[in-house]
Formats: structure tokens, sequence, C-alpha cells
């Protein structure tokens, strides 16, 4: 029985450690043969096969060439970039610097100081800044502020949202092109919201009560 674990340890420690663990030692193993596949076309043909069985093992858009092109990634780092076989975009991977590191997105500083209202927020300023002056602009201007108090609401619960700074930010994130019209509500959508619950929280018990019959 001693022997056995230790013959069996010896097996394992003897393995090569995969180098994606995700495939599997199978997948890692057929890469490895196709390496030794001295003519290209028929290295090429197989490198297609394994490619094929790993996009069945993986889920994706699998039409998609961003999603065939991490897979052949994978491939070519399995095989320690030593291939002959092209993928179908006809680039050939190459490995990333050690100290490789993914440039970081810059964002505009207006939407990092406002970034807790979304960036959906600064498409419907530019369509209302788009809009006509009258009761329509009027009335989706003042949707935009109720939606931004909603929001900050939502990002900061716990604090009290002061209308003032609402306004203030609409009138500074569009530059002063748009202010919030005189005549409505800030609580638009949060009226509109606390009714809805206090209906459906009405039918929920309505719908409990038996109904009683008259004698």
């Amino acid at each position: 029985m001693i022997m056995e674990r230790k013959l069996k340890m010896e097996y394992n420690a003897e393995k090569e450690n995969l180098i994606i663990s995700e495939y599997g030692r199978h997948i890692q193993n057929l890469i490895k043969y196709a390496k030794t596949i001295e003519d290209k076309d028929e290295q090429q043909a197989v490198v297609d096969e394994i490619v094929d069985l790993m996009m069945r093992m993986k889920f994706g858009n699998k039409k998609s060439p961003e999603y065939m092109e991490k897979i052949w990634m994978h491939v070519y780092k399995i095989a320690d970039y030593d291939l002959k076989a092209v993928p179908p975009n006809g680039e050939i991977p190459t490995p990333k610097p050690a100290n490789f590191k993914p440039s970081k997105l810059d964002y505009p500083s207006s939407e990092k100081h406002y970034r807790h209202y979304g960036h959906f927020i600064h498409l419907l300023m530019d369509k209302a800044i788009e809009m006509e002056d009258g009761p329509k602009k009027d009335e989706f201007v003042a949707l935009i502020g109720s939606y931004m108090k909603m929001a900050y609401k939502t990002w900061s619960p716990d604090h009290y949202v002061n209308d003032k700074t609402i306004l203030q930010d609409l009138k500074s994130m569009t530059k002063g092109k748009l202010v919030f019209p005189q005549g409505y509500s800030l609580d638009m959508l949060l009226t509109n919201d606390n009714t809805k619950k206090k209906r459906t929280n009405g039918k929920k018990r309505n719908s409990g009560k038996k109904k009683t019959k008259r004698s």
C-alpha cells in the first residue's frame, strides 16, 4: 500500500505543469503532439481540430473574431509559441513582455466627477440640448434632473441629497445649456416609484383578504 502511494506521488510529480488549467492535460498533450509534426499543412489540420475542440469546451460567442483570436492565443501559449500553424486572421500570436501592463483608459475629468450619475445621463443631456424649447423639452429636462437625484440617492443612500447640488450639477455638466425648469419637482420619479409600490402592496393586501358573503 505504501509502495503504491509512493509510485503514484512520483508519477504525479513527473507530470508537466498545466499551462492553462481550464483546458486540462488532454488538450495540452494534443498541442504538444502537434508541435512534433514537421509537415506544415498536416500540423495546420491537427491544430485546427484542436482549436475546434477547445471552442466546444468554452462558453462564449463562437462567431466573434475576438473569441477565435483568444483561443488561438491560448494554443500558442500552451505550445510555447512554437508552431507553424497560422490562425484564420493570418496573425501569429506572440508572447507579451513579462512586465506588460494593460494601459488604463483615461476618462474625462468631468465624467470622473459625475460618474455616480452613470454614462447614460450624458446621452440624455445631449438629446435634450438638441430639442427645441417648449413644454416637451421642459418635461424631458425635469425627468433628467429627477433621474439624477434618484441615481444620487442610490449611489449614496446614507447621505442627504441636496436639491441645489443636483441643479448645479445639471447646469455644470451641460455647460449651462440645460437649466431645471420651473414648476417641476426633482422628486418626480421618486414619487412615481413610491406610488407604484403603495399600489402594489395595497393589491397584495386586498388579494389576501377573503370575501365575505352577505346573508
